[in-house]
């Protein structure tokens, strides 16, 4: 048998084991040290902050560095043949960032740089990088591309009584999604004059575009320069669109085109900054002879 007083000290033992069990769940489910919570510390904190600012203005400044570099240097050694290279060599610089860090930036600071560190520093160069670079390719510090076409070409012919008949607008013609016209004829020649009609815009000074106009044929694959004309015929003043961001070019292909296709070339060259901008459209017209 067990007496009263055992049994009490046995109840208090198991009481006491129960409180401090308690107390631990408690003890663990508060923040701090024991979930393994670094202590604040201000001081470190501050540091801290400082090293990482100046980390991110030596990788703005440096991603400025490089793409004035790439602008002035490696886009005229280059040239526009191979876009690869200009953006690679550039965004791969960011591999020297942290050795940069590490020459130029105080003990104190460089203490702080972890691999987060340069993690954040590459995003930060490569978007520099990119956002700088579209600026100086762009005018008025640079201009990377020729002049472009604006909207649709056509062809147009002046028949016997004087009337004007655009191909877009016309029955007999049927177009080969921008690539050219397939005009049907009667008699396998495309009486009258005709002509091809064109607007060309560009992103700085479309007039100091040079364009050159050649037509060739099955029978003529060299082909003849053609010249546009000066003075608009009366025919094509309601078509006539000239402003200062377009240039609309109307040139004569000859008389009576007969049977064949007939490839309209048209060269677009301008001295731009820093490369020579060009840019080739390659048009065609068929002159198909319904009775074959």
């Amino acid at each position: 048998m067990v007496d009263l007083q055992t049994a009490m000290a046995a109840a208090a033992a198991d009481r006491q084991k129960r409180l401090d069990k308690t107390a631990d769940d408690r003890k663990k489910r508060r923040s701090g040290a024991d979930l393994g919570i670094e202590r604040f510390d201000p001081v470190n904190h501050v540091a801290k902050e400082k090293a990482e600012t100046a980390s991110m203005w030596f990788v703005l400044a440096y991603a400025v560095v490089v793409a004035l570099l790439n602008r002035h240097m490696l886009m005229g050694w280059v040239g526009p043949g191979d876009g690869f290279l200009l953006w690679f060599l550039p965004i791969g610089m960011l591999i020297f960032l942290p050795r940069l860090h590490r020459a130029i930036m105080p003990e104190s600071f460089v203490e702080h740089y972890k691999s987060g560190t340069w993690v954040k520093a590459g995003f930060l160069h490569t978007f520099t990088f990119l956002a700088i670079s579209f600026l100086l390719v762009n005018p008025p510090f640079g201009d990377v591309t020729a002049a472009s076409l604006d909207g649709a070409w056509d062809i147009a012919v002046i028949d016997a009584d004087g009337a004007l008949v655009l191909a877009s607008d016309s029955d007999n013609a049927m177009g080969m999604d921008g690539e050219g016209f397939a005009w049907t004829t009667e008699d396998g020649t495309l009486h009258g004059s005709a002509w091809v009609m064109f607007t060309l815009t560009d992103n700085h000074e479309v007039s100091e575009n040079n364009v050159e106009v050649r037509l060739s044929s099955n029978a003529d694959p060299l082909g003849t320069v053609l010249l546009p004309v000066e003075t608009v015929p009366s025919e094509f003043t309601n078509l006539s669109r000239s402003d200062a961001e377009h240039r609309w070019f109307l040139v004569p292909l000859g008389d009576d085109l007969v049977e064949g296709r007939w490839t309209i070339t048209v060269d677009i060259e301008e001295q731009g900054s820093p490369w020579v901008n060009t840019r080739v459209y390659e048009w065609h017209l068929d002159v198909i002879d319904q009775r074959a």
